[in-house]
């Protein structure tokens, strides 16, 4: 079974030595750093045998655990195990400098498995919520791959564009939102009372209090063939939700599906975006 690191690799075109090279200076902590490394050379075993110890040797509330279990997502032996940990990084340290690069991360796997609305969603949540991440370009690039899909063009060229100006040193990031702007030469701007009036609809199924219910639900879910998320709201809440529908009707469609057959009140959320 490939690790994480490897599955993005293979299905994103990421070259092996510049996987490497971007493991190597991903964590300043020793261990984590050489169990990454350890992953990308194959030694999978290995590698999740060093994070596992070293995760036992921390505490949740250590500044360090954050960065664990992301390496822990890094290094995982299956794809599920390994959204499990990006999405603990994402929902219960959302504060860390962790939880933009989960998202990310999530954002990369939702695209492998072409759903791009949880794709965009999840890049786009990085831009709106963490103004000052390093992350920040790779997040538009791929919140831009997702829009290209998405048939959303204008909108696609304006998040490559913020990709190629923030990549700053992260030259592989510039190229590739260069290569995408190609695509935007002559593309008409999105109208700005269109963009305004854009709304789409999500079905929220749960609104629970502990990070562990909602990846509980979320696995769930997933198993059933959605794509969920969690919103963590003021009041501490995590309101688990799924899909992003263009209209109310598909989206109660879902909704009904969802009560038959995980039962409880899942209903109708209208989400206006910029």
């Amino acid at each position: 079974m490939r690790h994480a690191a490897a599955l993005l690799a293979l299905a994103l075109g990421a070259a092996p030595e510049v996987l490497r090279a971007q493991q190597d200076s991903l964590f300043a902590d020793s261990v984590l750093s050489q169990a990454a490394r350890l992953a990308t050379e194959g030694q999978t075993d290995s590698a999740q045998a060093l994070v596992r110890r070293r995760i036992g040797a921390l505490q949740p509330t250590d500044s360090l655990y954050p960065a664990a279990l992301y390496a822990a997502g890094l290094v995982a032996g299956h794809a599920d195990t390994t959204l499990t940990y990006f999405r603990r990084v994402s929902i219960e340290y959302s504060q860390s400098s962790w939880a933009a690069p989960a998202l990310v991360r999530l954002a990369q796997f939702a695209y492998v498995a072409r759903d791009f609305s949880t794709a965009r969603v999840s890049a786009e949540r990085v831009l709106s919520d963490y103004p000052v991440t390093p992350v920040r370009a790779q997040a538009a690039y791929w919140a831009g791959r997702a829009r290209l899909e998405l048939n959303e063009l204008a909108a696609a060229c304006a998040l490559m564009q913020q990709a190629e100006t923030e990549a700053g040193a992260d030259v592989e990031t510039a190229n590739r939102a260069r290569f995408y702007l190609q695509r935007c030469r002559g593309a008409a701007p999105a109208p700005a009372e269109t963009t305004r009036a854009a709304a789409t609809f999500t079905v929220q199924v749960a609104a629970v209090r502990s990070a562990a219910a909602a990846d509980d639900l979320m696995r769930r879910l997933t198993q059933y063939g959605y794509q969920p998320q969690a919103v963590r709201e003021p009041d501490g809440l995590l309101k688990v939700r799924v899909g992003r529908y263009q209209s109310r009707t598909e989206a109660q469609r879902v909704a009904a599906a969802l009560k038959a057959r995980l039962g409880g009140s899942p209903f109708v959320v209208e989400e206006r975006r910029p």
